[in-house]
């Protein structure tokens, strides 16, 4: 618990930190498409996105049968467990809790809209919420977003090269926070996270991972052992996510079936469309990956992928949010480091 809890100390270092570090991405000032042709008009935009992200969020082919959707159901003790219920107390205290932002949804309402809602309303809104919980369903129109793109890299580039993100229904967002810290709950019940994963969770910093892995390091280089690391960044992690194999394996892992028919109607008939400097693309249906823009996705990724250590015995693992890192000392980080070697050679 000490070494995940934040010091005076700690807050400074790192506050200081972020400031030397650069961006990651930038403002996207136009696309310039596979024939060299460079396009800024905003409709145009739109359009040539549209055409890449519908594609892009197409359902995933995958070959059956599959262990995650096609093997014999397992069916824990915990199967009919409810999903509990709301107060309009713990609802207000999200509510408030939230940045009051001024950036719209699809149907262009935003957070800073919650300051002109009256008390009354929430009583009602908590109704939906329960209803949700209890019945796994929710307004279509909250899975509808507006997908913004920024640059990866250059403010011109590839429709491809830009990284999407979805502003959700705003009322969505706090049934997910309502959802989350539910699902949370079940998630370390059942002891589903390993320690080694940081970043998406409570108590477990990645400011930690991060010194307990140059400790590591240090250990075996102390010890005068070959230390070789892999770093894997998986890519486009987020929107490369599979509906039916995550239902199916939150199943086999003792998810509650509330729980799982919830994120089920959660993931499925979602439609988003493009805005790009004031202009708007086609609605398009998204067939898989979680939204980028969610608080709810993070958590359902890291579970989903949970069992990421089981098949790395040889190393030492540490999970950064969606990244990965192994480090293998002795004969076989030994080996790394010669294959490394040759490779640059």
């Amino acid at each position: 618990t000490e070494l995940n809890s934040s010091t005076p100390r700690s807050i400074v270092f790192w506050s200081r930190a972020k400031k030397c570090m650069k961006s990651a991405s930038s403002s996207l000032h136009g696309f310039m498409l596979n024939d060299g042709t460079v396009i800024k008009d905003g409709p145009k935009m739109c359009e040539e996105a549209c055409k890449h992200y519908e594609e892009f969020f197409s359902e995933s082919e995958i070959f059956r049968p599959h262990p995650y959707t096609d093997s014999p159901d397992l069916q824990w003790e915990n199967f009919d467990e409810e999903i509990p219920l709301c107060t309009t107390e713990e609802v207000i205290d999200i509510v408030n809790s939230r940045k009051k932002k001024k950036s719209i949804d699809a149907h262009g309402l935003s957070n800073f809209t919650f300051n002109f809602l009256p008390l009354s309303y929430w009583s009602l809104l908590v109704e939906i919420f329960n209803h949700s919980f209890s019945e796994g369903t929710m307004p279509d129109r909250w899975k509808d977003s507006r997908m913004l793109l920024l640059a990866k890299k250059d403010p011109i580039c590839n429709p491809g090269l830009t990284r999407p993100i979805s502003l959700l229904d705003v009322f969505l967002k706090v049934n997910e926070k309502l959802f989350q810290t539910r699902f949370m709950n079940i998630v370390n019940r059942r002891g589903l996270l390993p320690d080694t994963q940081s970043g998406f969770r409570p108590k477990f910093r990645l400011q930690t991972r991060v010194l307990l892995f140059f400790e590591h390091i240090s250990s075996l280089m102390a010890n005068s052992s070959p230390v070789g690391t892999i770093f894997v960044d998986f890519r486009s992690a987020f929107d490369q996510l599979w509906f039916r194999g995550c239902i199916g394996k939150l199943k086999r892992m003792g998810i509650p079936r509330k729980y799982l028919i919830w994120i089920e109607n959660w993931l499925m008939n979602r439609r988003a469309f493009i805005a790009i400097k004031g202009e708007r693309s086609k609605w398009f249906r998204i067939r898989k990956g979680g939204p980028q823009g969610s608080i709810f996705t993070p958590l359902l990724f890291i579970t989903y992928h949970s069992d990421l250590t089981e098949t790395l015995n040889c190393c030492l693992s540490h999970h950064f949010t969606g990244d990965l890192a192994a480090i293998m000392g002795g004969g076989i980080g030994l080996e790394i480091l010669l294959h490394a070697n040759s490779t640059a050679d």
